[in-house]
This record gives C-alpha cells, structure tokens and sequence, in this order.
C-alpha cells in the first residue's frame, strides 16, 4: 500500500495550510494582545479549520486503507498467441474481472520478457463492480526463442483515491519466438506454381516433363512426339501421350554457419535470421515437392536433424531452429564437411549458407571438393548490403574515393573466390539477405526441372 498522486496533492494542500497559519500566528502575535476578541476569535477560527481538515483526512486515510486491506479482488486472465514470428507484430489480451462491490480505478503493466518489445503499457482502466473488461497491447519479437512472461503487475488505487495497492497475479506463461514463416503460412494454402509466382520468380511452363513416369493421357497441344506412347495409342486408337513428374524422395541438406559472419545485420534483423527465412521457405517448398529435408548446423551450437519428408514436417524443422543463434566462433567449412559425411549415407542436394571471404577459399574449396564426391553442392552466399550501396554512391571527397576503392576491391576478390568454387562444379547463388529465400527457391527448382536432382 502505498499514497496516491490524490493524496500527495492533498497533503501539500494541508502542509501550505499548516504554513499559512504559522506565518498568520506570528505576525499577527503582537496585534492579538491589543485587539479586540473578535480579531482573536477570527485567529482561532482558521486555526479551528486546520485542525478539522486534519481530522477529516485522518479519518478519509482510514477508512479507505480499510476498504482496501486484505487480498486482491482483481483477477486477469492473460492469452498469448500460439507462437510469435521474429519481427511480426503480434497482440496480447487481458482480461480482466473486478469482484470488488464497488468501481476501481487500476493501472495494468507486465513482466514481459527481454526478447519482447511491449507498446502501449501500462494500461489505464476504471472498471465497474462486478464487471470485466477486455484489453490488449501489442508486442515486437526482436529474437527467437522461448519467451517467458511473468505475472500480470496491478496498481490499485481506492475507492476515494487516496491509496495504491500494487500486487501482481496471474501465472507465468511462455511462448515460442519463431523465425518469420509468414512466407510458410501465406503459402500453405495455394499450389506450388501460385506460390512460386508470389515470390516473383518465373518458371519454365511444365508440359509433363520429368524423368519418372506418372500416368498416361489423351495427347494434347504442345505435347513433343517422344512422349506418345504408340502401343496404348493403338490400341485406344487416339494419340496417347506419357506424362512425367519429377523425381521424387530427393534429400535435401542445409549445413548452416552459425559462425560470427552471419551475425551482422543490415537492418533490425541479422543475416543469420535471413538465412533461417530462406532455409524455412526452401524446405517447405522441397516437402511440398515430395523430397525430404535434413539440416546441420556448425561453427557454434552443433544440430542435426536427419531427412524427414512430408509438408506437415515443416514443423519439425521450426522446432529444430527457433532458439538456434549465431556465435563469435570462426567457421571451419572442412570440419562441417568430414562430420557430414559421417552421418549422410544417400546422395543429396548439399546447400551450404554461409558469407565467404577470400580468406576462405583454400577451406571452402576443399570442403565443396569434399562433398562433391557424392553429393550436389550449393554454396547460397550472402553479400552485405553496404557493399551495393557504397558503390552506387556519389565520390565528392577524397576519404569517400578511398572508400570506394577499397569497397570495389573487397568486391572483386569476392567475386574471386565465387567464381573459384563455380569453376569446381559447385552451384553458387550470390544474394542480399532479403533476396536469399527467393534465389534458394529458384535454384532447387531449376535443379528439380533440370533433372540432375
């Protein structure tokens, strides 16, 4: 328990009083003893008026501490969302019921986690007897992983106004900060051509190609001649036409760098979370296709999990990297490739995130030679923003004309290092970090259509 704003200002009110009536008392000590009673009487008035203000209050103080002792009547009922996406906005409902017999006035506030940001708090509310009320705030996810909220946090103020009791109810409950699978959700619900096309890509038109067989039908336009099927043509004496799909139950694998080049961040989210969309998406569209998905993680907290097919899997996978971050370690391609090795034992689509500097050409080489004996290689590379930006910048100075000259060197030796591994058969993709998700779908679905998967 504790006073009120109402009664902070009512006590200075009081103390002025208090201050006013000692200044009368001693300036006008020297005139009462030569007045008439009736200037003695109006003295004594006004100090009869302070002491009844003093009485009052005592009694107002008591009374409303009394009405406001004993436990709380205020009960919240708090409901999180299932899940939260990193860098989505996201509600959190209260709901709030007074069993007091008479209205309070309470300022609502919560123990919301460190990887949550809350807006709007705390909330302000006047609630009838016996009622209930419904509000919200909004929260900002700023990294994964398990969030922890703790109780709901009251500050009661009285009938009168004149106390504040604070307690906290409600129970601790958490949520899981996922990576941002928006992409995934918005997606879940149309075919994979649609889907494709949301993303901006554009794709060869499919008219029955593949290399396992599928069914056979009535032939149509555009159909080429190496796919009819001349026996069931005879015998059904119209052209019929074999068609394809592409193969299914490929694995896919995703060796994730965890390392400290991933950690830095060209806007509120790092290139590792990048990575991790990207790796979501790509995954999802893969178990769409009918192939199953595996990932390992290294330089840093070391994950695998083992290829597992099916759409409904891409839970699995959000599970396996919610709470995985990025470390300061120093990533060893070579390492990452020997223990994969050991644990693969079908060919697979070997995708490798990482952001390559020149000084990891002779490492990453021998690991994408390494992998390449038995797998297909992908190297999805990062490029940092500033890169881009720098070089499309006007050069007034000569500090900026350094700059720019040892941004354009920095980029070729790069590209330098790209090029190597792409003369070693290794697939590259060189992207921004918001554009990684769709080059990685649109290089696995070049390879799916390309038959070498």
């Amino acid at each position: 328990m504790r006073p009120s704003k109402r009664l902070i200002n009512i006590l200075l009110a009081w103390l002025a009083l208090a201050v006013v009536v000692f200044i009368l008392r001693i300036t006008l000590a020297p005139a009462v003893s030569i007045n008439t009673p009736q200037s003695g009487y109006g003295f004594s008035s006004l100090q009869i008026v302070w002491w009844l203000s003093v009485a009052t209050l005592s009694c107002a103080l008591m009374v409303d501490f009394y009405r406001q002792r004993g436990l709380c009547k205020i009960s919240v009922v708090r409901e999180l969302p299932h899940s939260l996406a990193l860098g989505i906005y996201a509600s959190v409902r209260l709901e709030v019921h007074n069993n007091y017999d008479f209205p309070v006035s309470l300022d609502i506030s919560e123990m919301y986690p460190a990887n949550i940001q809350a807006e709007n708090l705390p909330l302000s509310l006047k609630l009838e007897a016996r009622s209930s009320r419904r509000v919200e705030y909004s929260i900002l996810p700023i990294r994964r992983g398990e969030a922890r909220f703790g109780h709901t946090c009251l500050r009661i103020t009285a009938r009168w106004g004149l106390w504040q009791n604070q307690w906290a109810v409600g129970e601790a409950e958490s949520v899981k900060v996922f990576p941002n699978f928006s992409p995934i959700a918005q997606a879940a619900s149309v075919g994979l051509e649609r889907q494709v096309a949301q993303l901006g890509l554009h794709l060869q038109q499919r008219r029955g190609d593949g290399s396992n067989f599928h069914q056979l039908r009535e032939f149509r336009a555009g159909d080429a001649l190496r796919q009819i099927d001349w026996k069931a043509t005879a015998r059904a004496r119209k052209p019929i036409s074999r068609e394809y799909q592409e193969e299914r139950d490929q694995e896919i694998v995703f060796l994730l760098d965890c390392g400290r080049r991933l950690r830095a961040k060209d806007d509120h989210i790092s290139h590792f979370d990048h990575a991790l969309n990207a790796l979501l998406l790509t995954s999802y569209v893969a178990l769409r296709q009918g192939d199953a998905v595996g990932l390992m993680s290294f330089a840093g907290e070391r994950r695998w999990l083992s290829p597992i097919k099916g759409p409904a899997r891409i839970n699995t996978v959000l599970n396996q990297l919610y709470d995985l971050h990025s470390s300061t370690d120093t990533s060893d391609y070579l390492q990452a490739a020997e223990q994969f090795l050991k644990r693969s034992r079908k060919r697979a689509l070997v995708i490798l995130i990482t952001n390559a500097r020149e000084e990891d050409v002779e490492d990453l080489s021998a690991a994408t030679q390494l992998l390449a004996k038995k797998h297909i290689v992908m190297v999805a590379n990062l490029r940092d923003v500033y890169l881009d930006k720098v070089q499309k910048q006007a050069v007034t100075n000569f500090n900026q004309a350094l700059n720019y000259c040892g941004i354009v060197d920095h980029v070729r030796r790069r590209l330098r290092v790209l090029s190597q591994l792409q003369d070693l058969g290794t697939i590259i993709t060189d992207s921004l970090p918001q554009q990684l998700h769709i080059d990685l779908v649109k290089e696995y679905l070049k390879l799916k259509r390309s038959g070498r998967l």
